[in-house]
């Protein structure tokens, strides 16, 4: 990668646009980049890096920071940088985002974003690649094939950071090599070896938790059966002492079931003699049962035979009950139809009209059984037909005066509804007239009323647009104040950091001139010196001892500085925010007076009031004015439908009078004096009603006269056909329900006594018994048999706990069993899960700088071990030739008491055949090793990047620490790097180099920024 051309606009502190001609001087070379303290030579690293990467290195990456102070607010900050890499030619214009003055307020700024853009020269023209960020930063990291670290560290040599990773011991130089070479991989495989290790060891402790929870269950089972002095020894394997576990539960499962089989056998003995006893003793108390029974049977027979004479004697009479009881009920149900058929004759005699349609009703002459029921049967029909006819001639004029009284009630109805048709035909005209006049004077008001409709509309915008604009004030108001709070504290921070800037400057400068004395002050007779080695001092260098600045004062003055321009950074971002918000405000009319803004808010409210009361008033006269016009015509309609309505309605009315003058003279002819057609229907209704009453119960009384004479002759007959005399005799036979109840249970009692004697008497146990009486065998001894029984309940429940045991046993020894199977089943799966356990353990130790791994060394440091020790041969190459063969560095791997090891790194003195550590190194020599480690790690990290070519190199500042001779010997090694056309330049204040070298790039500072300057003048002191 080689520059070509640097261009820097109102960019750190450049304020108008310097170039900077790369290939001028790549004629040459090498150049010095040379200007006081804060000049700006590290801003042109800066801008470089910038162009290339978008960013700066170190704590200067704050990007908000970048625009030069010094510049006109309106100009853009801009770098652009032409430069080779790869065979191919580019130009990268960036600019970071800045806060340019606002067009439209004299107070405001406007934030510009940053931008880029990204050109190739191809075939003798620029061709734009991209003009995005992302994009052009991915095309220019495969271009330069390096992170912006690694590009620091490779083309911009930082003398002091090398120094330091000199001087560093493995643990600090481990984070630098990790920005240098991407070792994420290996830590990756680390951490992943870590994880699969925690894996295993989690399967291993699983499996042998449930190895040792196999062998607490199986001993917690064993221990329920087994005495202590039973129980194996603790030392035994797993395996061995639980098959001896399951042997011995499984020798007492078998005893306890072998006392099981004994005492069982002993009980069915002791059982089976006991019944035999017992059956002897039910044998015998059946026989005595026996006895009993017959005795009580004989006792009881001639009470059975005249039981059985009287329940005969009471079935037969039953039998003719009844015939007696339906002779009775016929007889009653008689006298009942005689009394109904008699009471329905006086109720059609009472009858007003009986005397017209049934006179012989009404002459008392009915009378039953007086009369025969065929006699009267004649008179009820002869009154029924009489009945029937003129009832039927009535109920067929019954429409006709119905039709009479609706058309009188008609009549009368549509004369009342005609005189109401003309009086509300008056009140509609009277309302129409008074809605006519109503409807005009609304129109009248209307045609008075002010304003149009759209005022409403128009003052309702205004409104809104002058409430915006009163708000928009208030709001301007307190932006103001807090931009003018925020301009204070930005320029009370931006003085802090200038002041402490330039303090900070003051004390760097001293203790850089100082820097002999302060050597000189730790110098003691007798002691080497660190830079030439002598043990002399014949003359030090002195200062003044009330001047000297020591490093910690210089340390905190930078810190101060750095920490009052980050405020400064914070309160610049926080006073721009503002600002933009205050230019926005502004340009919404916020600059407005507030007491103006509020008196056109109330007077547009007030005509807004108006304007809207103005216009409900004119809706509403509109509203009335159309539901006048609406409802005039609704009554003029009304009007003349009344009117038409009253002539129907009276025309109606004479047709219905008319009609019931008919009707009345046709009614007149039938009807009888003083009643109407339907009084007199409904009076031979109820007479016809009452005749028929009369024929069903005439009809009742000579069925029931039959009935009676029938069942009286079927009584007669039945008494004479059988074994009583009379129906007293009948009666006398019959039993009442209790006693006929009582000599049932007798009887039966008296069977059922038979049936048991004959089932005893059939029964094994009564012949037993008999024969057992004939051979004169003794009966058991109820007492012994009682304690025979007691001895075999006892037997019994010992039985039972013993069998109890025994299950207890058998379940015990089973599980036991398969706690074998399942522990041996466990212990050899778990051998193979050891074993991986073991081996990914051993592994991710290893890996880890753990375990067998005497080094102590972990993936990533032996990776990095590695890169260091390509770099310290590299080193060694060019520290040699500075040293005149005298210095070599050296990789070490070795251990440090407990510490990790791997990136040691040492110094081998050729004159005297030993390793020192680095920190032995005089100014000078650690100057020397610095450069040479900076220009190894350069081609270390160059071949790592895929072997780009570095053909632009910038080496940072140190060279006031060397002797004329080591100065000589440094500068051979930089001009050998100018082999193969590469450009070294040099940042320097040594006023030596100024001499040595004829290309320099002088940068100046002043008050209105520093500028750029590039001689090519010869060297006044030429190398000897």
């Amino acid at each position: 990668m080689r520059l070509h051309r640097l261009e820097i606009q109102a960019f750190g502190p450049f304020a108008q646009r310097q170039s900077v001609d790369f290939d001028e001087l790549s004629a040459h070379g090498l150049f010095l980049l040379n200007g006081k303290t804060g000049a700006g030579k590290t801003s042109i690293l800066d801008a470089v890096c910038f162009a290339l990467y978008g960013s700066v290195p170190g704590a200067r990456q704050g990007g908000k920071r970048l625009r030069s102070d010094h510049a006109d607010p309106a100009l853009a900050p801009e770098v652009v940088c032409e430069f080779s890499a790869r065979g191919r030619r580019f130009e990268v214009t960036r600019s970071p985002q800045w806060d340019r003055p606002s067009t439209r307020s004299s107070k405001g700024s406007v934030t510009e974003q940053a931008r880029t853009l990204l050109r190739e020269f191809v075939d003798g023209s620029w061709v734009e690649k991209s003009a995005r960020n992302d994009e052009a930063a991915v095309e220019l990291g495969d271009v330069l094939g390096m992170s912006l670290d690694q590009f620091t560290k490779v083309v911009m040599l930082p003398q002091g950071e090398f120094a330091a990773f000199l001087r560093a011991d493995a643990k600090e130089r481990r984070p630098l090599l990790q920005r240098l070479f991407d070792t994420d991989r290996y830590e990756l495989i680390e951490d992943s070896l870590a994880a699969d290790a925690a894996t295993a060891r989690a399967a291993f402790s699983t499996a042998e938790t449930e190895l040792g929870h196999l062998l607490r269950r199986a001993e917690e089972e064993a221990n329920r059966h087994l005495a202590p002095e039973q129980l194996p020894e603790d030392g035994a394997p797993a395996t061995e002492k639980l098959q001896q576990l399951h042997s011995s539960v499984e020798r007492l499962a078998q005893e306890a079931g072998d006392a099981v089989g004994s005492g069982r056998r002993t009980l069915e003995e002791l059982k089976s003699g006991i019944a035999r006893q017992e059956m002897r003793l039910a044998d015998h108390a059946d026989w005595l049962l026996l006895q009993g029974l017959e005795a009580e049977q004989a006792a009881g027979a001639n009470d059975s035979r005249r039981r059985a004479q009287v329940l005969t004697a009471h079935r037969a009479a039953e039998l003719l009950q009844s015939s007696i009881r339906h002779r009775d009920q016929a007889s009653s149900r008689t006298e009942e139809s005689l009394q109904t058929a008699q009471t329905a004759f006086e109720r059609v005699a009472r009858h007003p009209l009986c005397g017209t349609y049934a006179p012989d009703f009404a002459s008392g002459k009915l009378e039953l059984p007086a009369m025969g029921a065929e006699r009267a049967q004649e008179l009820i029909e002869t009154a029924a037909g009489s009945t029937g006819h003129e009832l039927g001639r009535i109920r067929a004029l019954l429409p006709e005066e119905a039709r009479l009284k609706e058309a009188r009630a008609q009549a009368e109805r549509l004369l009342q509804t005609a005189d109401q048709f003309d009086r509300r035909y008056e009140k509609v005209d009277a309302e129409a007239e008074a809605t006519r006049a109503a409807g005009e004077q609304f129109a009248v008001d209307l045609a008075a009323a002010d304003g149009t409709d759209s005022d409403v509309e128009r003052l309702g915008q205004q409104l809104k647009e002058a409430e915006a604009v009163a708000e928009t004030v208030s709001a301007y108001g307190a932006c103001r104040a807090r931009v003018d709070s925020a301009r204070r504290v930005r320029d009370e921070a931006n003085a802090l950091q200038l002041q402490l800037k330039q303090h900070w400057l003051d004390l760097l400068e001293r203790r850089l001139e100082q820097s002999a004395a302060e050597l000189a002050h730790t110098l003691e007779q007798g002691e080497m010196c660190p830079v030439c080695g002598s043990d002399e001092h014949p003359r030090l260098a002195t200062a003044d001892g009330d001047s000297m600045v020591s490093r910690e004062e210089e340390a905190a003055a930078r810190r101060e500085h750095a920490q009052a321009e980050t405020a400064y950074a914070k309160s610049q971002e926080s006073f721009a925010v503002l600002e933009n918000k205050l230019a926005g405000l502004a340009a919404q009319g916020g600059e407005t007076e507030p007491e103006a803004a509020a008196t056109a808010v109330r007077d547009l409210q007030d005509l807004l009031g108006q304007a809207q009361e103005a216009a409900q008033n004119r809706a509403r006269l509109r509203g009335l004015i159309e539901k006048s016009r609406d409802e005039l015509a609704a009554l003029l309609s009304q009007g003349s439908e009344l009117a038409v309505a009253a002539a129907g309605a009276r025309s109606d009315a004479e047709a219905a009078a008319r009609q019931a003058d008919q009707l009345e003279q046709k009614i007149a002819t039938v009807l009888p004096p003083g009643g109407t057609l339907q009084e007199l229907a409904e009076g031979l209704t109820a007479m016809d009603s009452l005749l028929k009453q009369c024929r069903q119960s005439l009809g009742e009384y000579t069925y029931a006269l039959a009935t009676l004479e029938r069942c009286s002759s079927e009584l007669e007959d039945a008494i004479a056909g059988s074994e009583f005399g009379s129906e007293a005799d009948v009666l006398a036979a019959l039993l009442s329900a209790r006693e006929l109840e009582q000599a049932q249970l007798q009887d039966r009692a008296y069977a059922s006594l038979g049936q048991r004697i004959e089932l005893l008497q059939a029964s094994d146990r009564v012949a037993r018994a008999r024969q057992a009486q004939t051979e004169g065998e003794p009966l058991p001894d109820e007492a012994q048999l009682e304690e025979l029984r007691r001895k075999a309940r006892a037997m019994e429940t010992e039985l039972q706990a013993v069998a109890v045991r025994h299950g207890v046993l058998q379940e015990s020894a089973e599980q036991l069993l398969g706690y074998c199977r399942r522990l041996e089943a466990a212990a050899a799966s778990l051998e193979p899960v050891r074993a991986r356990f073991e081996l990914v353990q051993s592994v991710a130790d290893t890996v880890r700088g753990l375990g067998e791994n005497e080094r102590k060394m972990t993936l990533t440091t032996y990776v990095l071990a590695a890169r260091l020790e390509q770099i310290a041969a590299a080193a060694s190459e060019r520290l040699n030739a500075m040293t005149d063969g005298r210095y070599r560095l050296v990789h070490d791997d070795s251990k440090s008491g407990n510490k990790k090891s791997g990136l040691g790194l040492h110094v081998s003195d050729e004159w005297t055949g030993q390793r020192r550590d680095t920190s032995t190194l005089s100014g000078g020599e650690s100057f020397m090793a610095s450069l040479a480690l900076a220009l190894g790690l350069a081609d270390v990290v160059q071949a790592e990047a895929g072997g780009v070519d570095i053909e632009t190199l910038f080496v940072d500042e140190g060279f006031g620490s060397l002797d004329e001779q080591a100065l000589e010997q440094v500068m051979d090694a930089l001009e050998s790097l100018r082999d193969g056309g590469r450009v070294v330049g040099l940042v320097s204040h040594v006023a030596e180099m100024k001499q040595r070298i004829g290309a320099q790039l002088q940068i100046s500072k002043g008050r209105d920024g520093s500028t750029v300057r590039m001689t090519t003048e010869s060297p006044i002191l030429q190398p000897v």
